[in-house]
């Protein structure tokens, strides 16, 4: 696990002291060494955390002759693998590293290699004798990499604050990001919140050879809806490629510990590596109030398998300190508020492991969101009988009562009788994350001059984009496809730079490769069953884990913002949101910002998510934009 970076600029010699510089601003990405290689116009920067081959796995690293260098972020889990069968094809390894089987597999496949990859990586590759620069990210996104263009140079780099660090880079707000991130919290596409700076989306790679930048796409997610196997077939794959995906992330010459949330994900992850090692310890995170409180399941869970349970408490006034040290450490003003227990858990496991597997991922491929219930139950009505249970009182009604807003279940009733693609397109619409403004909130909270800067740009239109060229025919794939796209990613870049902030890796074993391509093929009408969300994995545990570990209603990292908003951090609020130059900015209508905080604090309306968004894009704009010179807080 490391921190990459560099500069390739085919008519101007890179400078090396930018290269290096660039490479200061991630150290926190890897404390235990550094390297570079220079070419005239090309520089690679790294940064080590070391993990594995902790003697001869520095970097960059090349090939025989030179001729073909490398600097990458990641983890790769069956070069032991790949690295037999290219050394019976003639190759010479000369270290122990996974680092080097890259070099070859360049060398013997070219870039279909990146279909041989198993994990989790990001990576810039040197071909010498060609002059050209490769850089590529692994199919689900687990690990980040950005790059800037501006005709006559590329530069690139694990985070963005590096980048921020290059002459030449443009330090202002991109406004449809903005756009994006206060419909769903989430930035789509290749943009970024800067302009200029792009992201390698997942699964993509990019080329550039002294012309033009070429961007391509080596995977993606296809479902395949004809299995024949029944539940219990998919229940005993799923966990016995869990159980191999976890004995293959735990190499590593450190100290591996857990996230354990007492969810079934990271439950389910715990046990599966209590098969293959003991005494190990868990990490999770608590709060005070009632009601956001799982440490009863995360305990069980532990004492089950014989684990220590490590846990950190978070307090309120904690937040106003530690929200610009998230900021700082995530480059973008894009999470939930969960990243706050997230947060401090990676800061306790940092103090005991250097790697911890989470179980991220299972609820994404494996439907154990609620909002995967509505197209689940519209494909369910669609199918029934003319009537499909939408009388009052019958069950499909008793079921929407608690999963539809008040009024708007007749909506529901009124619209199957149009075809059903149309419904569902309707509801797939108006999903990712839905809203935090919506439409009527944006006009009111938008200044007009940041809406026409926006050039008529909709972030429902990538939604519907993903959806036109996803291969899934059911609605719940479909969703879970959008999951995957768009959430999904931002998910995982949070997690990598809220555990980097404290030079811990942290892999995802749900996410394998292997456990992706399964999820496809799993029959969406066994994902859900009846209304019980993540039915494969639950059938799974079942005997295995507790029962109210498997049966508890999902809390995933709940955090009590819409209380503090109201009691400790009201003032907080106020003083941020409301400030001379929050105004200044002219991005947001001070009048509107200010009615949000006034009818949240006196209990009129829950509107914790629109301020947690506002709150974090003021405080990254003083961290990123305003300062002369970036500087981490303290």
């Amino acid at each position: 696990m490391c921190g990459i970076c560099g500069i390739y600029s085919p008519k101007i010699q890179v400078d090396e002291e930018i290269v290096k510089v660039m490479m200061g601003g991630m150290i926190h990405r890897g404390p235990d060494d550094e390297g570079t290689y220079f070419d005239k116009d090309l520089g690679l920067g790294f940064r080590r955390l070391s993990i594995l081959d902790l003697e001869t796995g520095n970097q960059p690293m090349s090939n025989e002759d030179g001729t073909i260098w490398v600097v990458y972020n990641g983890e790769l889990y069956n070069y032991l693998e790949l690295r037999e069968t290219l050394k019976k094809r003639g190759h010479k390894f000369s270290t122990l590293s996974d680092t080097e089987v890259f070099l070859h597999a360049y060398e013997e496949w070219n870039l279909n290699f990146l279909d041989r990859l198993r994990g989790m990586f990001a990576f810039a590759l040197w071909d010498g004798a060609k002059r050209k620069l490769i850089l590529a990210r692994d199919r689900i996104g687990v690990k980040p990499l950005y790059y800037f263009f501006d005709g006559e140079k590329l530069a690139f780099a694990s985070e963005m604050k590096s980048l921020l660090l290059c002459p030449g880079v443009p330090r202002s707000v991109n406004r449809t990001a903005l756009l994006d991130y206060l419909s769903y919290q989430s930035v789509f596409g290749q943009k970024t919140f800067f302009d200029g700076i792009h992201k390698i989306l997942p699964g993509h790679f990019l080329v550039y050879d002294a012309g033009d930048v070429e961007i391509r796409q080596y995977w993606d997610l296809v479902f395949d809806e004809t299995g024949s196997g029944d539940e219990d077939y998919y229940a005993r794959r799923y966990e016995s490629l869990l159980n191999e995906s976890v004995e293959m992330q735990l190499m590593s010459d450190v100290p591996v510990g857990f996230h354990l949330s007492g969810g079934i994900d990271s439950s389910s992850v715990v046990l599966a590596a209590s098969k293959h090692m003991r005494g190990f310890k868990t990490f999770s995170g608590r709060f005070p109030e009632g009601g956001f409180d799982e440490t009863q399941f995360a305990t069980e869970v532990a004492e089950l398998v014989g684990a220590e349970r490590l846990e950190i408490s978070l307090q309120a006034e904690d937040l106003p300190r530690i929200m610009k040290q998230i900021l700082w450490c995530l480059d973008s003003p894009r999470a939930g508020p969960g990243v706050i227990p997230q947060y401090h858990v990676a800061m306790l496991a940092s103090q005991h492991v250097k790697v911890v597997l989470t179980g991220h991922g299972g609820d994404e491929l494996f439907a154990g969101y609620p909002v995967y219930i509505i197209p689940h139950i519209l494909e369910c009505l669609l199918e029934k009988s003319t009537d499909r249970g939408m009388s009052r009182g019958g069950e499909m009604y008793r079921a929407l009562q608690d999963l539809v807003p008040r009024g708007k279940i007749e909506g529901f009733g009124r619209v199957l009788g149009l075809p059903a693609y149309s419904i569902i397109q309707k509801e797939l619409r108006k999903y990712a994350r839905a809203s935090f403004f919506n439409r009527s909130q944006l006009t009111k909270l938008l200044r007009p001059n940041i809406v026409h800067e926006c050039g008529g740009y909709r972030p429902q239109q990538v939604l519907d984009s993903y959806l036109e060229r996803t291969s899934a025919k059911s609605p719940l794939n479909k969703l879970i496809y959008l999951d995957v796209k768009t959430y999904l990613p931002s998910l995982l870049t949070n997690e990598d730079k809220t555990s980097m902030a404290f030079s811990l890796e942290a892999r995802v074993p749900i996410l394998d490769d292997a456990m992706v391509d399964f999820s496809g093929r799993i029959p969406a009408c066994y994902k859900i069953r009846g209304l019980t969300l993540k039915n494969i994995p639950r059938r799974a545990a079942t005997g295995l884990l507790p029962k109210d570990v498997i049966d508890h209603k999902k809390l995933g990292f709940p955090v009590p913002i819409a209380l503090w908003f109201r009691k400790e951090l009201r003032n907080f609020l106020y003083d941020v949101l409301l400030a001379p130059e929050a105004k200044k900015r002219g991005f947001f209508d001070p009048g509107f910002v200010e009615r949000l905080i006034d009818k949240h604090v006196r209990g009129l309306r829950d509107y914790s998510n629109q301020l947690w968004c506002l709150l974090n894009f003021e405080l990254w704009n003083r961290l990123y934009i305003d300062p002369e010179k970036l500087s981490r807080p303290s």
